[in-house]
């Protein structure tokens, strides 16, 4: 893997946990709905009781994947901020983590550290060739 899908990769599974969790509080939505019946219809208890424990099985199985995804993406960071850490230019390892870890755009880094967007992408170009040689360095000694 290279180190521009390694970054990307980042993003795909924070994206991933916070779809799962938007599934998640539309499951336990639904779920207080099926209980908010149970006690205000005076229909048999078997139907609903069995909604609210699919519901909550489903809830406690999605909870599970969130967190085996939040542990990987909590290893992910570390292995970036390892890499990053390598850069000796600050401004590389902001634009960097920036970009890669709080995926802001190129204009909001630019607007924040007070650079051309030009001059950010310049920057970015050259922090990624840093980790590229960085990178490859580990590999091969691996």
């Amino acid at each position: 893997m290279d180190i521009r899908k390694l970054l990307a990769s980042h993003k795909e599974i924070d994206d991933s946990i916070n779809l799962k969790l938007e599934e998640l509080a539309q499951l336990r939505a639904l779920a207080e709905r099926c209980t908010v019946r149970i006690t205000d219809e005076s229909r048999p208890v078997g139907t609903h009781s069995d909604k609210v424990g699919m519901y909550s099985a489903k809830m406690a199985d999605l909870e599970n994947k969130i967190n085996a995804q939040i542990d990987e993406l909590v290893e992910l960071k570390e292995k970036i901020m390892y890499l990053v850490g390598a850069l000796e230019d600050e401004n590389e390892r902001n634009v960097i983590e920036r970009r890669f870890i709080l995926h802001e755009s190129i204009d909001k880094i630019a607007d924040k550290l007070g650079f051309s967007s030009r001059h950010v992408h310049r920057m970015l170009c050259s922090a990624l060739s840093h980790l590229d040689e960085h990178y490859a360095g580990i590999m091969m000694s691996a």
